[in-house]
């Protein structure tokens, strides 16, 4: 299989899930501040921050004093605080994980749709070795599919052999050990071909797996699954 180039790496952040979010929790809590630290546990600080100003955020929590000072540049009316998160602060007051749908215990809506591309498909035999070490081996004649995303671009190598991802129709797992740019799925006797989408984690009304999922499979907790995702992913946005 040879990877191609010029390939889709996308995380689509629905900004609407998260404004609904803030906006149920505000009714409740007039006074939140936002935990937007790492980037906005990698959702993007400043079209977020964008949001929750929109639904009546009074304050954000970030990691440098750079992120404060690009709030500030966008003239945001909001105080953005530099730290850590508080052990003091009162249960509800500081919203953090939940605005994206990454808080088990307090589950909402996800807000994140991480999709990758696959570059090539092969048919093999059965007992085929996948991936480095061989740690997945095919039980039957099996399709493999390679999708261009790995860890350079946040995917935790934790993640072999675990995560649940959608290829077409059907929801399978991650199978072999994930390289710095690719994965492998094996779909079985189902058809894929170059260029078509696979959803690594999306909207559960869509038949897609969940970052909680994710979260399950791996023993990780889900911000850091989305904080990790790197640069090299563009991040588009709905409103």
């Amino acid at each position: 299989m040879t990877p191609g180039t010029g390939v889709r790496r996308r995380a689509h952040i629905d900004l609407s899930v998260i404004r609904s979010t803030a906006a149920a929790a505000i009714a409740s809590l007039p006074d939140c501040t936002a935990d937007l630290r790492a980037d906005a546990y990698g959702h993007g600080l400043i079209p977020v921050a964008r949001a929750l100003t929109d639904a009546g955020v009074g304050g954000f929590l970030v990691s440098r004093v750079e992120d404060a000072a690009a709030i500030a540049d966008e003239g945001l009316p909001v105080e953005a605080t530099v730290g850590s998160r508080p052990a003091s602060t009162p249960t509800g007051a500081l919203l953090g994980p939940e605005l994206f749908g990454l808080d088990a215990d307090r589950p909402s809506a996800p807000a994140m749709r991480l999709e990758g591309e696959i570059i090539a498909v092969k048919r093999v035999p059965a007992d085929r070795g996948v991936s480095y070490g061989y740690t997945y081996r095919t039980a039957r004649p099996s399709t493999l599919v390679l999708v261009a995303l790995g860890y350079a671009d946040g995917i935790l190598r934790v993640a072999s052999n675990k995560a649940p991802v959608k290829v077409g129709d059907s929801v399978g797992r991650i199978t072999g050990r994930i390289a710095m740019d690719q994965f492998v799925v094996d779909i079985g006797d189902d058809s894929a071909a170059p260029g078509d989408s696979v959803i690594l984690f999306g909207d559960p009304d869509r038949g897609e797996p969940t970052v909680r999922d994710w979260a399950d499979a791996l023993g990780v907790a889900a911000p850091v699954i989305t904080s990790r995702l790197g640069r090299r992913i563009e991040r588009t946005y709905s409103a």
